[in-house]
């Protein structure tokens, strides 16, 4: 893929590094992430005193400036600050203020594009239903493409193993992009979140013979 600018949309902090952060590691210098549902300290004071908010806080920063890429940071509220329980996190249906939120977010994506000159967008492809990456994705999906593509990335990393992942919808076409070139750089980016690692992989090392053994990423676009 050659970009001139790509835009990355990140629900939840974390979500770029694990997919996306090779070909961001290739592009960065016209790479702009955005993290649309940041970590919130009220969220995480109340149910962690604090700790973790300022722990995610810290890790994107160490991740954007580790590879010197932009990160814009939008104040929408993620599932839980809206109310919704754990068990209520993958649903197809979207209440209606988040049907809001999918009009306010495809404004606001639609004025970025536009103004930062942006030939690619990158949107999660919301294969669990989780709803904030489904708002995200709708979004998305009802922006006028005139002088743009828009690429899916998948909700599960490349690397983890395909009995872990979910099907992808027939109608998208695969692109598979070589990373081998930046692949200790997506290593570096993806150990910074450390919070992320810990609760998923028994050792760090494990983590990363995983990514050295799938030197490419796998993004998904309408096959018309």
């Amino acid at each position: 893929m050659i970009m001139s600018k790509a835009l990355f949309l990140e629900p939840h902090y974390g979500d770029i590094a694990w997919s996306c952060s090779g070909l961001v590691a290739q592009n960065r210098q016209d790479s702009i992430i955005v993290s649309i549902f940041p970590p919130k300290r009220k969220h995480y004071r109340i149910q962690f005193k604090g700790i973790k908010y300022r722990r995610k806080k810290r890790e994107e920063i160490k991740f954007s400036n580790l590879l010197s890429v932009e990160i814009i940071y939008l104040k929408y509220k993620s599932a839980f600050l809206r109310g919704r329980n754990l068990e209520d996190l993958f649903d197809k249906i979207l209440n209606p203020a988040e049907e809001e939120q999918v009009l306010q977010l495809r404004e606001y994506l639609s004025d970025l594009i536009r103004k930062r000159d942006v030939s690619e967008v990158y949107c999660p492809m919301a294969q669990r239903n989780q709803i904030d990456h489904l708002i995200v994705k709708k979004a998305v999906a009802g922006l006028k493409q005139i002088d743009f593509d828009i690429y899916y990335y998948e909700d599960f990393p490349n690397f983890l193993p395909v009995s872990r992942k979910l099907q992808v919808s027939t109608g998208l076409k695969a692109i598979k992009v070589d990373i081998s070139e930046v692949i200790e750089e997506k290593i570096q980016g993806i150990l910074q979140y450390e919070s992320l690692v810990e609760p998923y992989f028994k050792s760090k090392e494990i983590l990363v013979v995983l990514i050295r053994k799938t030197p490419f990423e796998t993004f998904w676009k309408e096959d018309i």
